[in-house]
């Protein structure tokens, strides 16, 4: 009896600490519990403005693009303080909005970035036990839940004229980052308790010796001074890798220029490369039963691969490619075969996984966007754009179909989070908190 009491304690444990198991309470990285921008909660409030269902509001320092992680009664997020030097990670009382610790990493050294990108700009991850920040050239950071440092690994210069986006995930006991773009891009494991190494890959860009086809053999590809037009020269990744489940195997599958690769997340090995991608990646990957796609920035390549292969697998992993194809910098999310995503222009698509074929495209509310898609247990989604509006829309294969238009008037190139029954939007002033109000209020 005593032995059962001590295993169901480690289960409770394991239920309390392990991502995923409260979906509808947490939002613990980037694009959610399973990095797909999905939540399994279903009272998220889907009406809200600056006078309506707010639950608190603060004001932030500067700009910043990172979106809030939750877990339990804290926020993590990461900000730039620029009057400092600082790149910090601010936790929040959930219930206030009070703030609980601050913890910042000085880095006076210069550090290129676009205006439109500020430092701290990858989300942290969070396990319910410690939380994790990538900080570019600032290194990647490890405290407790109480603001306590518990490591810090300097991993070189990150050093690109457009600056960084990739936030780290969770593998088990690894916390994986995909470090770039620019000169110095690798792919790195570390032991989430420690910070140390378990596995690197180096030379991200090595698509020559593997002898893949295509513009990938360019060895200019990664030459800004290159006298190529600009659209052939520039090239980066800033999305986020994403795990996904093939006949029993995890893949950890990344977005890199002019191509996708597949690796072995325990230890790093290459499974499969396809080639054909655009040079620039914005849009984290998407994946519907074991289809992923991959849509490329300015008017680069977009297509879809099927996980699975080995080596390769351009030519017989690939279900469709569009050489040129729209702007695409948000990260959409798939539902019953459909992919609904919004290009930069403020258009929202939607688009069939298995054929790349267009279902409708239609404006949404508020103008252009950076943002990405979230998608609520209840089936609704939220699309955040520039102008603070949020559009609220019921997925269909046939037509856009409005629920809400939710406008708060501030700038943002953040996404929306939702945990629990609250709403999560940080503007370039503000980090909003929105929750239908509670009986005692």
């Amino acid at each position: 009896m005593q032995r059962r009491v001590r295993w169901m304690g480690v289960v409770i444990c394991c239920v309390i600490a392990f991502p995923g198991l409260a979906d509808d309470l947490n939002w613990p990285q980037w694009r959610g519990p399973e990095g797909t921008g999905k939540t399994s909660a279903k009272d998220v409030v889907t009406e809200w403005g600056p006078e309506q269902n707010v639950k608190w509001r603060l004001e932030l320092p500067e700009a910043g693009n990172s979106t809030p992680v939750v877990w339990g009664d804290q926020i993590f997020l990461t900000q730039p303080l620029s009057e400092t030097k600082q790149r910090a990670m601010i936790c929040l009382d959930r219930k206030t909005g009070k703030e609980v610790w601050r913890r910042g990493v000085e880095y006076t050294a210069k550090e290129p970035t676009h205006k439109t990108n500020p430092y701290c700009s990858a989300s942290a991850v969070t396990d319910g036990q410690l939380v994790i920040a990538w900080f570019g050239s600032a290194g990647l950071v490890c405290w407790d839940l109480d603001g306590n440092e518990l490591w810090r690994r300097d991993l070189g210069k990150q050093t690109h004229m457009w600056g960084y986006g990739s936030s780290p995930i969770l593998y088990r006991d690894l916390c994986i980052l995909s470090f770039g773009p620019g000169d110095r891009e690798f792919l790195i494991a570390v032991d989430k308790t420690s910070g140390e190494t378990r596995w690197q890959v180096d030379a991200l860009d090595d698509a020559a010796e593997r002898k893949l086809s295509g513009p990938e053999n360019d060895g200019n590809a990664n030459d800004f001074s290159s006298t190529k037009e600009r659209t052939e020269r520039l090239r980066g990744s800033w999305t986020t890798p994403i795990l996904v489940e093939v006949d029993g195997q995890d893949e950890l599958v990344v977005a890199l220029p002019r191509r996708l690769s597949a690796f072995d997340p325990e230890s790093g090995e290459r499974l499969w490369t396809c080639g054909g991608g655009a040079p620039l990646a914005y849009a984290s990957l998407m994946e519907a039963d074991g289809v992923i796609v991959a849509l490329g920035g300015y008017l680069g390549a977009s297509m879809a691969v099927r996980a699975g292969g080995r080596d390769d697998v351009t030519k017989t992993h690939r279900l469709w490619h569009k050489p040129k194809d729209g702007g695409w910098l948000g990260t959409g999310v798939t539902h019953e075969g459909d992919l609904f995503i919004c290009d930069m222009g403020g258009v929202i698509h939607c688009i069939d996984v298995e054929t790349g074929d267009s279902q409708w495209k239609a404006r949404g509310d508020g103008g252009g966007t950076w943002s990405s898609i979230t998608q609520a247990g209840n089936g609704l989604m939220y699309l955040l754009t520039k102008s603070g509006t949020t559009t609220v829309f019921r997925p269909d294969s046939n037509e856009l179909k409005r629920v809400a238009k939710n406008e708060l008037d501030e700038s943002t190139n953040a996404s929306v989070v939702a945990a629990g029954s609250d709403i999560l939007i940080r503007t370039d002033k503000s980090l909003w908190c929105f929750s239908y109000p509670t009986k005692s209020q």
